[in-house]
């Protein structure tokens, strides 16, 4: 009866031990699932730049667009894309002898004609021929050479300035119409480009701002100023056309390229920014979570500009605030938290 006993008691101290042990490990359980692992970065001061940028294409400061004044064939093309040239190059001909073309005639009439006065020229030197005569024979002199040059410039297309060829548009053969463009000629030493710009940002425009030029094509960027502002915005497009002028000294932009226009607006010193993943929007509120003490804090905050995927918060965070930046999607007030890394921020 003894052995009985004492078997009893030692099996009730046993299921005694182990309910206290499973009792021990359920409640320890939901404070480590409670626990939610996160990254983190210390809030500190930033020097930041808010700036808007716009898009447009470059051209030469001075541009000439080279365009057909009569329908006829081409007859030569003389330059290619990106060849540089001078004043007064002949970069297409058109058929002299078409029927659009009164090259041939003009020239004739114009050999006779300056054949004529040169000899009237000599015969009134030595007194053979009248003043009237010889007036008579330079005036048809003048007005066929006139004709003749006005003939070869609708043939004979030339460039006005020097600079790069930036666009050649037609081939050997082509048949042209009036006002088909031919050519364009471009210098490259400073560029202009020209862009819009919606009312909103238009203030922010002034004749004599510097912006900065940058392309995807060329590592450096390049500097610009203001030069013009159009008063009035596009009846169509709504937007103010702003001009920028650049020096190209080093030849690095191309009139035609795509480029982007940065204007400063602001420069912020010593400002809270952090980065975009970090903000959330919980009740239409611009929220962030701090942890602090092991325990996530909401916060709601005030948001300023965004640049360059870091938004700035003008209230709502501290200096030295260690702001959650990853794993706030998981977080509410007071969940308990552990960082597992606590970046310095950039």
């Amino acid at each position: 009866m003894k052995k009985r006993h004492a078997l009893f008691a030692y099996l009730a101290l046993t299921a005694a031990l182990i309910v206290s042990c499973g009792q021990s490990e359920t409640s320890d359980a939901p404070q480590a699932e409670r626990a939610i692992s996160v990254k983190a970065e210390l809030v500190r001061p930033h020097d930041v730049q808010v700036t808007r940028t716009f898009t447009g294409s470059l051209e030469g400061e001075r541009q000439a667009v080279l365009y057909a004044k009569i329908a006829e064939a081409v007859q030569t093309v003389n330059v290619s894309q990106g060849r540089p040239v001078t004043a007064n190059t002949v970069l297409v001909t058109l058929d002299k002898t078409g029927p659009s073309s009164n090259y041939l005639p003009s020239k004739s009439l114009y050999a006779n004609a300056e054949k004529n006065y040169k000899k009237m020229e000599y015969l009134f030197n030595e007194g053979a021929v009248s003043e009237s005569q010889y007036d008579a024979a330079r005036t048809d002199y003048e007005v066929r050479k006139a004709s003749f040059d006005a003939a070869s410039q609708l043939v004979e297309i030339r460039t006005p300035i020097s600079g790069l060829v930036t666009s050649v548009d037609v081939s050997e053969g082509d048949f042209v119409r009036v006002g088909q463009k031919l050519a364009t000629v471009a210098s490259t030493g400073r560029l202009r480009v020209k862009f819009g710009v919606n009312s909103a940002d238009i203030a922010y425009f002034d004749v004599g701002a510097d912006v900065t030029i940058s392309s995807d094509v060329v590592a450096e960027p390049l500097s610009g100023r203001v030069v013009a502002i159009a008063n009035s915005a596009d009846p169509v497009t709504r937007a103010f056309e702003v001009e920028v002028l650049a020096d190209n000294a080093a030849g690095l932009y191309k009139p035609g390229m795509f480029v982007r226009i940065s204007i400063v607006l602001e420069d912020l010193i010593g400002a809270v920014a952090v980065p975009r993943k970090a903000v959330l929007t919980l009740d239409d509120k611009p929220t962030v979570f701090v942890a602090s003490g092991g325990i996530a804090k909401k916060t709601t905050v005030t948001l300023g500009p965004e640049i360059d995927g870091r938004i700035v918060v003008t209230s709502g965070l501290s200096f030295g605030d260690s702001l959650v930046t990853l794993g706030q999607d998981y977080l509410d007030e007071g969940f308990e938290v552990t960082i597992t890394t606590l970046s310095e921020g950039q």
